[in-house]
C-alpha cells in the first residue's frame, strides 16, 4: 500500500511478492515519487518483502521499519536481512507512532513483549492511519486467534476503511472484529491464484451480511482511496 500526500509524504506499507515488485515500483514511479520517505514491512514473509528486490535498487528510501522478527527458514530471508541493513533501519512495536506529512500511523500491534516463538502472522504489525477525519486499519496478516486477542484489547476500535488480514483467507476478519471497527468498506489484497485459497467464501460472505462493501485486489486491479480533511473517495481501476 502507497500512502501519498504531494508535497510532505511518501510511504510504503508491505512491497508483494518477488514477482510483483516492478509493479510496486511502477505505481510509486507513476506517483512522480523518487524518494520514499519510509518502508514499512508488516512482517518477514516473502509476500510481504519479497517486492524490496525491486524497489530498493531504484527508489531511494530514507528509512526501512518492521517489527524486527527473524524469518530464517524461509528463502531470501538473508538476502532482505542485508538490504535492512544497509540502510537506516527501526523495530516497530504496539505505542509507536509515525507521521508523514499530515499523515499519522499508530502502531496498534504487536506490544514489545511478544514472545518471540509466536507465529510470524501471530506478530504482524498493524496500522491505525489517520488523515484529517478518515482512519484506515491496516491488519497485516493478523488473523485467527491472535486477531481475537487484538480487538478484545481494543474495543473502542473504530475505522472508515479495513485492509482485510491474511489476504481474505478463512482465518481473517472475524464477525467480532468487523462489528466491533464497524467499517464502510474492506479491501482484500490477493491474487487470483494463491496457495491459502483467497479470499475465503466465509469472509466475502461475513462482509456482505454486515453491509460492508469490499474491493479485491485480484478482481478489482489496484485501489485508490483518496482523502480531504473531511471525506474520501474509494474507487478501483477496474469496471467490473
Amino acid at each position: 500500500m502507497i500512502l501519498h500526500q504531494p508535497g510532505a509524504c511518501s510511504a510504503l506499507i508491505d512491497a508483494g511478492p518477488l514477482g510483483s515488485g516492478h509493479r510496486v515500483t511502477a505505481g510509486v514511479k507513476k506517483l512522480g515519487v523518487d524518494v520514499l520517505d519510509m518502508v514499512i514491512i508488516s512482517h518477514p514473509h516473502l509476500d510481504h518483502f519479497g517486492g524490496l528486490f525491486d524497489l530498493l535498487p531504484r527508489i531511494q528510501t530514507k528509512f526501512l521499519y518492521d517489527n524486527g522478527r527473524e524469518n530464517p527458514a524461509w528463502e531470501y530471508f538473508d538476502d532482505y536481512r542485508a538490504l535492512r541493513t544497509g540502510q537506516p533501519y527501526q523495530v516497530l512495536a504496539q505505542g509507536d507512532r509515525l507521521s508523514c506529512g499530515d499523515i499519522q500511523i499508530d502502531v496498534l500491534h504487536p506490544p514489545s513483549s511478544s514472545e518471540l516463538g509466536a507465529g510470524l502472522n501471530d506478530n504482524s504489525l498493524v496500522f491505525l492511519i489517520s488523515f484529517g477525519d478518515f482512519r484506515m486499519l491496516h491488519m497485516g496478516d493478523l488473523a485467527g486467534r491472535a486477531a481475537e486477542g487484538f480487538i478484545t484489547a481494543h474495543p473502542d476500535l473504530s475505522a472508515n476503511v479495513v485492509k482485510i488480514a491474511h489476504h481474505g483467507a478463512a482465518d481473517a476478519a472475524s464477525e467480532s472484529l468487523l462489528a466491533g471497527v464497524s467499517p464502510a468498506y474492506g479491501v482484500i489484497s490477493t491474487a487470483s491464484t494463491n496457495r491459502i485459497g483467497s479470499p475465503a467464501d466465509s469472509v466475502l460472505a461475513r462482509l456482505k451480511r454486515l453491509e460492508i462493501a469490499f474491493f479485491r485486489t485480484d478482481l478489482d486491479g489496484d485501489i485508490e482511496i483518496r482523502v480531504s480533511q473531511k471525506d474520501y473517495r474509494i474507487r478501483s481501476s477496474s469496471t467490473r
